[in-house]
């Protein structure tokens, strides 16, 4: 849709709103989702095979959601869905068409990160809405909560799988908006035996701060820009995907060196899958080694194994409410809603 106030953003120059990117606003709580509501679907990073289409169609359906295309959806440059200014213009259509209800990503994959210095923060403050996905979604979800303060969530994209606990959760979160939502491992992981299943304590205790995270490598990718959240005082969460040892090293290392993780209130640790070395490679330490080495003497509760990240049961975590963290029982109870 071509509003005065879209069409300004969409030609805005790459560094005309750097003034709002100075704190946190003011919190926001977008509008609880109900069945039967608009879902506007984006691709604001990598394309979608025919596949993952036809199962994002499915899922929404089963969701009881109709469905609205933004005008570039899916389209493909190289690695990324179409140009920056179609995926710009995408993400600013949905935001303030008054017919969409709520927003999820299609798929991460890469290119959001190319999209912060544009996008008109000023309109999603206007029209603040649900907005879902995760991985490269990270980076939208930190510059839009920074700079709006909107409560934007890192859960399910469109195309995921949708197991039965990620349908749960992501209904308990979006839909019903309880305050008394738990988070822990599903009973039927107790079957899984891969290290990357595994849960275990890095650091004891229990913790409440606010919920602000997503995926390492994302999360990294800010440091040093306007994007960058502080962490103080924080529950931070971390998932990631196909990184070997070494690189997850490299990545906590840099969190560690900037002094990001100095002050937070604890640490949460998703499934890191196809992140571990081989059992016989004497080259490299073990996943959880490194996760000991690197976290485990921060002095804050710190557990590795919970459910969400890269995987079919992926939990809806509100970015922005405040919660509480049991390190020893693997558990995370959100304290408030994160929708209205």
């Amino acid at each position: 849709m071509a509003s005065g106030l879209l069409a300004s953003a969409s030609v805005l120059p790459r560094t005309s709103q750097a003034h709002f990117i100075n704190e946190e606003k003011d919190r926001i709580k977008p509008l609880a989702l109900e069945k039967g509501d608009t879902i506007g679907l984006i691709t604001p990073g990598s394309s979608l095979s025919e596949e993952a289409a036809a199962r994002m169609t499915s899922n929404m359906e089963m969701l009881g959601f109709n469905v609205k295309f933004s005008s570039n959806f899916n389209e493909q440059k190289g690695f990324i869905a179409g140009t920056d200014q179609q995926r710009l213009d995408d993400l600013h259509e949905m935001f303030e068409n008054p017919e969409v209800k709520g927003i999820i990503c299609a798929r991460g994959g890469y290119g959001t990160g190319r999209l912060l210095q544009r996008v008109n923060y000023d309109l999603i403050r206007s029209y603040p809405k649900v907005f879902v996905g995760y991985s490269d979604i990270t980076a939208l979800h930190c510059a839009i909560f920074k700079n709006t303060g909107l409560i934007t969530f890192h859960g399910p994209v469109g195309s995921s799988e949708f197991s039965e606990y990620t349908t749960k959760n992501f209904e308990r979160v979006l839909l019903k908006g309880k305050v008394s939502v738990l988070v822990k491992r599903p009973r039927e992981w107790q079957d899984k035996n891969t290290p990357d299943y595994e849960f275990y304590t890095l650091s004891p205790g229990v913790a409440e701060g606010d919920l602000i995270g997503g995926n390492l490598s994302l999360i990294c990718s800010l440091l040093g820009t306007p994007y960058d959240l502080g962490l103080e005082g924080k529950l931070v969460f971390l998932e990631e995907v196909g990184e070997k040892p070494y690189r997850i090293d490299r990545m906590l290392t840099h969190l560690l060196n900037a002094g990001k993780l100095d002050r937070c209130a604890g640490v949460i640790l998703g499934v890191f899958y196809d992140c571990d070395a081989l059992p016989d490679d004497k080259t490299s330490l073990m996943l959880r080694e490194v996760l000991t080495d690197r976290l485990g003497a921060l002095g804050v509760p710190v557990a590795y194994g919970l459910p969400f990240g890269h995987l079919d049961d992926n939990a809806t975590l509100p970015i922005g409410i405040k919660a509480r963290f049991n390190a020893d029982e693997g558990e995370l109870e959100f304290l408030e809603a994160g929708v209205t």
